[in-house]
């Protein structure tokens, strides 16, 4: 028989699972692509700060330029220009993974706080972090990841008997709604627990937390004004939140597919947990319902469940298998299995910790621009020949062109309606669609460069349209000028073969 000193101590595994766990959500939170509007992002805050005040209309486009600009995230914008400024796009990636992890200790801890079965935790944790993992973008949208994280912590303090940090989220939601839209949900979560718990105790003599609860949920509905765009922040959210949005994120879960089983499986183990004869909190069970509609609804919200069901789910499967006494059958089995036991997890942590910090390694710690996904390589051609103007582009490579020439203007970007109105939006989906609307946006509107993507399709039309000149493609890209009589320089110097063929790779990191 292997000597005791190879067992771990019962003491110790909680530790290492728990450390397991974090190392999990490091690599996985490990992303190092740029998000499409990160350009947007930081250009934006730099303004602001310039300024001193947030613009008012949208001087980045030549569709929309006096169209009104909702910015609903402009404190992030701030945050993320002078991260930026100060340490590059390896502060944006250190800042991104530090509030991953945050999360994700506030979360360990509501459930350690309350129970201490490692088994489940471990397993549910190991469940929850893949589905979250895509979220972990380098955008604002983290910050409501974030807000709700506390939130929830400060509620289940709030109704576990601690309730001095409930008094703090007036400051919460001060920030929070000049930090990111998703405001909203926060409130909305917040608003309807209290609103069920004042019918409850209005019902129930003997109790009366209610009132410091609904004085606290006012004074962040007050705080929530403090915004610069003052009231006509909440008109647009209201008017637009409900519209739908032609975009990946926002599609529905798919019900009869693998993708994102794990969130899945979790709603599963939610209604299991759900139909247990024990005594459940009905806000409780009120906000996850609220939050898995959600998740399916909308895949971008998958991490909000995620976030709400979390102090509730493991606890109930704690329950569930208390008289399995697991601690026990770990410590009877041998200390060989121990120690095999301790090479595996250790071997596991190793793998864990190394593949994150190759993923950082491999672009030197900064944000990669990845080809496949941005026009780089166009770029890089446009900028050799001098080239710029009113540019037609795919939405989600708009910020990206107006980093890159910023004497140029676009027909739209990634701000979506927070800048631009529903017809522009419209003309310009239709125009990747290949839509019967496909030509609106160039004949409307001064339209001088396109910057076309190959597997939009449109390119095709373009090709056969005796409107425009194809002067440059690649993989990726194909690039498109207005056909003049007499020929511009820009047209000359195609028709000579003059313009500017670039050997040189360009930079893949952030900017690009």
């Amino acid at each position: 028989m292997a000597p005791a000193f190879f067992r771990i101590p019962s003491r110790y595994l909680p530790v290492v699972l728990r450390t397991l766990v974090f190392l999990y959500a490091f690599n996985l939170f490990s992303y190092v692509t740029a998000d499409p509007d990160l350009w947007g992002h930081i250009k934006f805050g730099e303004e602001i700060w310039n300024l001193g005040a947030l613009p008012e209309t949208n001087s980045y486009s030549y569709t929309a330029p006096d169209h009104p600009w909702i910015n609903h995230e402009w404190l992030a914008e701030i945050l993320f220009f002078a991260i930026y400024n100060f340490t590059g796009s390896t502060g944006l990636l250190a800042f991104k993974l530090a509030v991953g992890l945050f999360i994700i200790h506030l979360l360990s801890s509501l459930y350690l706080k309350r129970e201490r079965n490692i088994y489940i935790y471990t397993l549910y944790f190991f469940l929850i972090i893949p589905v979250m993992a895509p979220g972990f973008m380098t955008r604002p949208h983290l910050m409501t990841f974030l807000g709700l994280a506390i939130l929830i912590y400060m509620l289940y303090e709030f109704f576990d008997g601690n309730r001095r940090p409930l008094v703090w989220s007036p400051l919460l939601f001060l920030l929070w709604t000049n930090l990111h839209g998703g405001v909203v949900a926060g409130i909305g979560i917040y608003g309807l627990v209290t609103g069920i718990e004042w019918v409850r105790c209005s019902f129930t003599q003997g109790e009366s937390h209610h009132k410091k609860l609904v004085a606290c949920f006012a004074l962040s509905c007050l705080a929530m004004l403090i915004h610069p765009e003052g009231i006509r922040l909440w008109v647009f959210l209201y008017e637009t939140l409900s519209l739908p949005r032609e975009i990946t994120e926002w599609n529905p879960v798919p019900i009869f597919s693998t993708h994102l089983w794990e969130f899945k499986l979790l709603c599963v183990l939610f209604v299991v947990a759900l139909m247990r004869r024990t005594p459940k909190r009905i806000w409780e069970i009120a906000i996850i319902l609220v939050a898995v509609v959600y998740g399916f609804k909308h895949q971008r919200h998958t991490v909000l469940t995620m976030i709400v069901m979390t102090p509730f789910v493991p606890l109930q499967l704690a329950a569930l298998t208390r008289n399995w006494d697991m601690e026990g059958f770990f410590n009877r089995l041998s200390a060989c299995f121990h120690k095999v036991l301790l090479i595996i997890l250790s071997l596991f942590a190793g793998i864990l910790l190394y593949d994150g910090i190759r993923k950082y390694h491999e672009t030197d710690y900064q944000i990669l621009v990845a080809a496949p996904r941005y026009p780089v390589y166009a770029a890089q051609f446009m900028t050799a020949n001098g080239m710029g103007g009113n540019m037609l582009v795919p939405f989600d490579w708009g910020e990206y062109i107006i980093w890159k020439f910023p004497g140029s203007k676009v027909a739209v970007d990634g701000r979506f309606r927070t800048a631009y109105p529903e017809d522009v939006i419209r003309k310009g989906l239709a125009f990747s669609a290949g839509g019967k609307e496909w030509k609106a946006l160039l004949e409307e509107y001064p339209t001088e460069i396109v910057l076309a993507r190959k597997s939009d399709g449109t390119y095709r039309d373009l090709e056969t349209n005796p409107n425009w000149v194809k002067i440059y493609e690649d993989p990726k890209s194909m690039i498109f000028v207005r056909k003049e009589s007499p020929p511009g320089p820009l047209l000359q110097k195609h028709y000579n073969k003059e313009l500017i063929q670039v050997d040189t790779p360009p930079p893949f990191v952030f900017p690009g």
